[in-house]
């Protein structure tokens, strides 16, 4: 367990905004391409089967790197790290429209895919180096994320409407202009990435020094490296936390799939599952703000097990809410449920670990996010092929009943655990 429980010294800003940037930048390429890259591929292919092979290949590479990755960052800093990748987020989306081939797509989604996951585990990475993983840091991160799902949806989609396929000079430049607002994107997250600090060692609290010259060996993956991230799950907290993570990406993931084909094939229009979509994105917004006032009334475990709950049976109980305004208040309890649980998540999964391993505990956990994103479509789908799609979503729910009970019975025979479920201080940050 991490002993660097003192009081934060103050953290300039200009560092802090950084590492915001860093995570909003991300968090809008994701979003950005969740619009344009299945457009852009309805274009260029007609295979229903490849055209899935390659929306879903975007979460590959992060399911296989994201340990590596975190890795890298304690090894060399994240500054070092957040450059290589923004520089990639800046090009691949540019060689989209240069490559109108199905092949090149699955390549440039993974690619852009891994670009915008290693920005999110690293703005985490960097608050547990630079800011020892505060509550408060980790609150700023998550409000200021949610912007990106907000407004960039809506904006790419203008974008694409206005210089897309109907545009006068399609024929002539392609959809650059749409690929271009996601490669801006990529550019603030470069730009942040360079205005962090260059010396390593102002990475706080470190037990091990960063390696100062870059060694190619370095850069490869080793399994030892990923043999110790899992390790870490022995660690209680560690391990709680990151199934809590792993249980809201099924009801995150279930809400970004079949929810929207449900709401379609059930004759809501495109209009009212686009607001319901914007529903969730302002709960989260607000969700963010309420974490640290919830955290000190509520012991944290308790509190986020129940609220990620409530959000997952939100979701799952989607057909039994025949009425727009049903689905709403459903849609903003998921939302708020995501945004007031991430801080506490992040900031849970900082502190459980020494400085030196946070990075590696931030792939962890993202490594087991992608698992359950890329698991629970096949299980519903699975469940739909034989029972109907509306029973895949009770199935959902009742999953996530047992599996959350499962923890509550964990949490109760760790002594450990039981000793560390408690209220947030001011010392907390």
């Amino acid at each position: 367990m991490a002993t660097d429980l003192d009081r934060p010294t103050p953290v300039p800003w200009h560092l802090q905004l950084a590492v915001y940037g860093i995570g909003l930048a991300s968090t809008t390429m994701y979003y950005l391409a969740l619009v344009v890259v299945p457009l852009w591929l309805a274009i260029i292919e007609t295979s229903d089967f490849l055209i899935g092979v390659v929306i879903s290949s975007r979460f590959f590479l992060p399911l296989i790197l994201s340990i590596h990755g975190g890795v890298l960052m304690d090894r060399l800093g994240g500054r070092r790290v957040m450059i290589f990748f923004g520089i990639i987020a800046v090009i691949t989306p540019l060689l989209f429209p240069a490559m109108p081939w199905i092949g090149a797509a699955l390549i440039l989604q993974m690619l852009l895919g891994l670009a915008d996951a290693m920005g999110w585990i690293g703005a985490q990475t960097l608050i547990g180096h630079h800011m020892r993983g505060s509550t408060k840091f980790t609150i700023r991160l998550s409000f200021t994320c949610r912007f990106g799902p907000l407004f960039a949806p809506i904006f790419i989609g203008w974008v694409w409407d206005t210089y897309g396929p109907n545009w006068v000079h399609w024929d002539v430049y392609g959809p650059i202009l749409p690929f271009a607002v996601i490669s801006v994107a990529g550019l603030g997250m470069l730009l942040c990435a360079v205005s962090l600090p260059k010396n390593p060692s102002m990475d706080q609290n470190s037990k091990t020094p960063m390696h100062t010259q870059l060694r190619v060996r370095d850069l490869l993956p080793r399994w030892v490296d990923y043999v110790a991230a899992f390790r870490l799950l022995f660690v209680p907290a560690i391990a709680l936390i990151v199934m809590i993570s792993a249980l809201s990406h099924i009801g995150a993931s279930t809400h970004s799939g079949f929810y929207v084909v449900y709401l379609g094939r059930t004759g809501f229009s495109g209009t009212e599952i686009g607001i319901l979509v914007t529903v969730v994105s302002v709960a989260a917004l607000f969700g963010a703000l309420s974490t640290k006032w919830m955290a000190r009334i509520f012991k944290p475990y308790w509190f986020v097990m129940a609220i990620v709950l409530a959000g997952i049976l939100a979701i799952a109980l989607t057909p039994a809410f025949g009425m727009f305004w049903m689905l709403a208040i459903a849609a903003a309890t998921l939302g708020a449920a995501n945004g007031s649980t991430q801080p506490i998540i992040i900031s849970t999964v900082l502190r459980a670990v020494d400085q030196e391993d946070r990075g590696k505990a931030v792939g962890l956990r993202s490594t087991m996010n992608r698992v359950a994103s890329i698991s629970a479509p096949i299980l519903m789908g699975t469940v739909s092929e034989f029972a109907g799609l509306e029973l895949s979503f009770y199935f959902v729910g009742v999953l996530a009943i047992i599996l959350m009970g499962s923890l509550v019975i964990y949490v109760k025979k760790s002594a450990e655990l039981t000793a560390s479920n408690k209220k947030y201080t001011d010392n907390d940050g």
